[in-house]
């Protein structure tokens, strides 16, 4: 999640064609976990990884962005609400989740702002989750391909992860990375971004910092590397860029439901117009919390 939680006001920039300046404010970070009186959980005891059942999530995504070449004092801002509901099911050895998305921009800077942006968009999908690999498989018809990219942003594809990601462990002080290759779109445009994450599960049970319940505490950081390119406008324009994130995300000790989740990211990206450059830099915080079932 911590590259999709830094695009959203870049892909926003990309629509309306304008370039930001100025130095952003720090990166905000995830808060410490808080740690109980409880013991850890002994062989067996540990919570299902593949929670089933309805769950409703309010999302919440603030981006910071900038021009480093400009010396002035302007940031640019723009933030965007999701609810993401969705039903997950077992069926043999997979899970198959479906669900709702609706995402809107709620507050931009003028430069950000669009005439259809508080429109919002509204995404059914539908996935299944093989319990034993933890592969996800989106549903063909629910996933627009890279050529029609304008039907798409950058907060779609991280609720739908959410929705579908489930952690390898749960078993305390475990650790584990992955490697994913992820195809989506900015500013209407595809793009293929590699991400490395570095988990570790907390050796201590914690308290989810908004609910107060009993959770198990998983954190990771992540690198990420990205490249995309296409035509816009009658002008081909290509991106690359990298980026860092830190994610912590609570789950219920007993059920495995994901309580919260929060991701401080930061990106640099560079964009080529026609042979014209223009580097952006964007900071970001992502904050996920269960409001139903």
């Amino acid at each position: 999640m911590p590259a999709c939680a830094a695009l959203n006001s870049i892909a926003l920039l990309l629509s309306v064609g304008c370039a930001p300046s100025a130095a952003p404010r720090p990166a905000p970070t995830p808060a410490v976990a808080r740690a109980v009186a409880a013991p850890t959980p002994v062989a067996g005891t540990y919570p299902p990884r593949y929670a089933t059942g309805r769950a409703i999530y309010e999302i919440t995504a603030v981006g910071l962005v900038s021009d480093p070449a400009d010396s002035g004092a302007h940031q640019d801002t723009v933030t965007t609400t999701t609810t993401l509901t969705f039903d997950a099911r077992p069926s043999g050895p997979q899970l198959l989740v479906s669900g709702t998305i609706v995402s809107r921009v709620v507050a931009a800077s003028p430069a950000l702002r669009r005439t259809d942006a508080s429109a919002g968009t509204h995404t059914n999908f539908q996935a299944t989750i093989d319990t034993a690999s933890g592969a996800v498989t989106v549903a063909r018809d629910t996933t627009a391909p890279l050529a029609a990219c304008l039907a798409r942003d950058p907060s779609v594809d991280q609720a739908r992860q959410l929705a579908t990601t489930r952690p390898r462990s749960f078993i305390p002080a475990a650790t584990w990375r992955d490697v994913v290759t992820d195809s989506s779109c900015l500013g209407g445009l595809p793009l293929v971004s590699r991400a490395t994450r570095d988990y570790a599960v907390a050796p201590q049970p914690v308290t989810d910092p908004r609910s107060g319940a009993p959770a198990v505490l998983i954190a990771h950081t992540s690198t990420t590397t990205m490249v995309g390119s296409g035509h816009r406008a009658g002008h081909y324009i290509t991106m690359n860029g990298s980026g860092t994130g830190a994610t912590e995300e609570y789950y219920d000790r007993t059920t495995g439901v994901l309580l919260s989740a929060h991701t401080a990211a930061t990106l640099d990206l560079n964009i080529t117009v026609s042979g014209h450059v223009q580097r952006l830099h964007q900071q970001a915080e992502w904050k996920a919390v269960k409001s139903g079932g």
